[in-house]
């Protein structure tokens, strides 16, 4: 619970807030950093992503409460490379939101082996998270703001 609480009330605001308008609008964004094409690759040929998600959406279906809307911010579309992070981030969050809600016994009795499936997805993406932003995003960031 304390990596849920750091991860989706500090670190990911922070970014959200504080690095990410800063560098959204860089002509230079889009060149990536050392390793950007390697995990956007990972992306486009495992699509990491899709399980965690259609497994959020049968919880869903099966009445599983959803999380509140994720912030939708100004300096963010579809075409800049942010869109990345920031669909990590929101995934994030639906998980998170998930397992703070499985986490009562009455839950998971509703719904056996959601929590340890869910507790995996969120590890996962923020394992692949953490490597993009220290390989690609983070070095990025150094060079558009120094």
């Amino acid at each position: 619970m304390e990596i849920l609480h750091f991860v989706e009330a500090v670190h990911h605001p922070l970014e959200e807030q504080e690095l990410f308008p800063k560098i959204a609008a860089h002509p230079l964004l889009s060149q990536g950093g050392p390793l950007c094409t390697y995990f956007r690759g990972m992306e486009l040929d495992l699509a990491p992503q899709s399980e965690p998600r259609r497994r959020l959406k049968l919880l869903h279906e099966q009445g599983l409460p959803q999380a509140s809307a994720y912030p939708s911010f100004e300096w963010l579309n579809a075409q800049n490379p942010l869109s990345l992070p920031m669909d990590e981030h929101e995934l994030g969050h639906h998980l998170a939101e998930a397992i703070k809600i499985l986490l009562k016994p009455e839950m998971r009795e509703k719904y056996p082996g959601a929590l340890d499936a869910l507790k995996s997805d969120y590890e996962q993406l923020l394992r692949r998270h953490i490597a993009k932003e220290d390989g690609c995003l983070f070095v990025l960031c150094e060079k558009l703001l120094a």
